[in-house]
């Protein structure tokens, strides 16, 4: 008996220690005592095209927690998309000074931005979790939908990656958006488990949260853009993309790209990234 006991103990011990280090595989934040500042900027291409008046740092209270943002005015050098407001919900690692080349590509189509850390990354208190993802993405629309700046009608959500869960819980369940985008969208933690061989085991064993974009795709009430990289390697095109794109309602547009890899979208399209977003938005959020 006493064998038995010390048998499952080890098995319970290891268990929870193989549980616990999942969470280091759905999130990477890095801190920083500073944001934009160019050393940390540089490395992610980021090329300062963005003027510091048009920069407004914002910080907000989640859970308790503060986290951090920026709502960046758009271009008035492309007034026409400046109507628009993308609530930006960005990757799983590092923090905002990553995805400031991202918020350059929207700002120079003329749309406003807001981008904000999630608990734990960059300067933002707390600890990453599924239940502070949710919150800190309630606060930033929030913020964004009481902006003076802000036209209500013609706020976009965009989620890239872990994002991608922020941007379509806040679509299906808290308030629809004038557009939903979604940058290589993960159908649910499970998937994303089983495909990285850590567990064959449902995704509500491992984490913490409601991450299933599959469950919860056809109750945006928007239109969607998707893209997706065929060679991503980490959410696997042939894995999360067709249970998202055939549960989907129309109106829905897609790009999938040959070549392009989990990140590099952008890069790889060029001037077919900016010409698809703006387009989309033109037809379903300005006519």
């Amino acid at each position: 008996m006493k064998s038995q006991i010390i048998i499952l103990c080890v098995f319970l011990l290891v268990g929870c220690v193989r549980i616990i280090s999942l969470d280091d595989f759905l999130f990477e934040p890095t801190t920083v005592d500073e944001y934009l500042r160019y050393d940390d900027l540089v490395e992610w291409g980021t090329r300062f095209i963005i003027p510091d008046s048009l920069v407004e740092p914002v910080n907000l209270t989640s859970m308790d927690n503060r986290i951090y943002g920026f709502f960046v005015k758009g271009n008035p050098d492309s007034v026409a998309n400046n109507a628009v407001t993308i609530l930006y919900c960005h990757g799983r690692g590092d923090n905002i000074n990553r995805y400031w080349v991202r918020v350059e590509y929207l700002w120079e189509m003329g749309f406003n931005v807001f981008i904000f850390d999630y608990q734990g990354y960059g300067m933002s208190e707390g600890s990453p979790s599924g239940e502070a993802l949710y919150s800190d993405g309630r606060e930033a629309l929030y913020y964004v939908s009481t902006h003076p700046d802000v036209d209500t009608t013609k706020i976009v959500y965009y989620g890239w990656s872990l994002g991608s869960f922020v941007a379509t819980y806040l679509a299906a369940d808290v308030r629809h958006p004038a557009s939903l985008i979604l940058e290589a969208a993960i159908a649910s933690a499970t998937v994303l488990l089983r495909d990285s061989a850590l567990l064959n085991m449902t995704g509500s064993y491992v984490v913490d949260a409601d991450f299933d974009n599959e469950s919860r795709i056809a109750d945006i009430g928007s239109p969607l853009l998707m893209m997706h990289g065929r060679a991503d390697d980490y959410v696997v095109f042939e894995r999360h993309v067709p249970p998202l794109w055939d549960k989907a309602l129309e109106p829905k547009e897609s790009l999938w790209i040959d070549g392009a890899e989990h990140d590099d979208i952008p890069e790889i399209l060029g001037s077919v990234y900016h010409s698809t977003v703006i387009d989309f938005l033109a037809r379903h959020v300005l006519e």
